[in-house]
């Protein structure tokens, strides 16, 4: 899996430089640099999807039990999450944001590298699956909303034109509505795992409690999407906050609190 993942972070790495040389330099190069920005990320995709896949094959189960493997399906998703968004909006810049996220979720997952092995009886329930991939299919649009609020930020402080900010915005706000979807999702399956675990839905534990605040931050934002007033700047500084209440919750919890989620 490691090899995989040394490839698709230097392939994350120079797919980023080629898509901003491409903003850094205008002209007739520009289009061809940003689709070989594209076909590079797609093909660190390629080789990311195959390390994942091997890891399923050496342990028998969704790659998801370790810190080492979290990081890793996190960084797929995020880069599959911006992919779409690129086929979705035809948009170019958003990979600026998120590809240099991904690429950094991969590197520190390599330093994190331990041996796989089978999950504990604990673990292995359809339900921790659920609970995981819900949870970082959420993480990886709530990266993607990040990304749209931050270069609507910057859009609206160049004067950019209205369909720009309207196209950021929209990126932004979708992302956060359907983050919070599976993010209740990855609540609802973790409470029924916790049950079956250790016979209770909830526990006044760290992991829990932070995702909770995650849960409840996301919900004001995603009802601010329908606001008016709320939209734009408004609704960009609470997603830009949001994402960094998202990386504690994930990272913060995990490596400084004691917590039954702690790897």
């Amino acid at each position: 899996m490691k090899l995989f993942l040394l490839l698709a972070f230097f392939l994350y790495g120079l797919g980023f430089l080629t898509l901003l040389a491409s903003h850094l330099f205008r002209s007739d190069w520009r289009g061809r640099l940003q689709t070989a920005s594209t076909a590079v990320i797609v093909a660190g995709l390629v080789a990311h999807t195959a390390g994942l896949v091997e890891r399923i094959a050496a342990t028998g189960h969704a790659p998801m039990a370790s810190m080492y493997e979290t990081l890793a399906f996190y960084s797929w998703m995020t880069a599959l999450a911006t992919l779409f968004v690129v086929w979705r909006y035809r948009e170019r810049s958003a990979p600026l944001v998120t590809v240099p996220i991904a690429a950094a979720a991969v590197a520190f997952a390599i330093t994190k590298e331990k041996p796989g092995a089978p999950l504990t009886l604990i673990l292995d329930t359809r339900w921790f699956e659920t609970h995981v991939t819900s949870s970082f299919a959420a993480y990886a649009l709530f990266t993607l909303a990040f990304a749209g609020s931050v270069l609507y930020l910057i859009s609206a402080l160049r004067g950019g034109d209205e369909s720009e900010l309207r196209k950021y915005q929209d990126i932004a706000g979708r992302s956060v509505l359907w983050g919070f979807f599976f993010f209740s999702a990855s609540m609802f399956a973790g409470a029924i795992w916790g049950y079956l675990a250790w016979g209770m839905y909830w526990m006044w534990e760290p992991k829990v409690i932070w995702s909770f605040i995650v849960w409840f931050f996301y919900a004001g934002a995603m009802h601010a999407y329908f606001v008016k007033e709320w939209r734009g700047t408004g609704l960009s500084v609470a997603t830009i906050i949001g994402f960094a209440v998202v990386g504690f919750t994930y990272l913060g919890v995990s490596m400084l609190m004691k917590s039954s989620h702690s790897f």
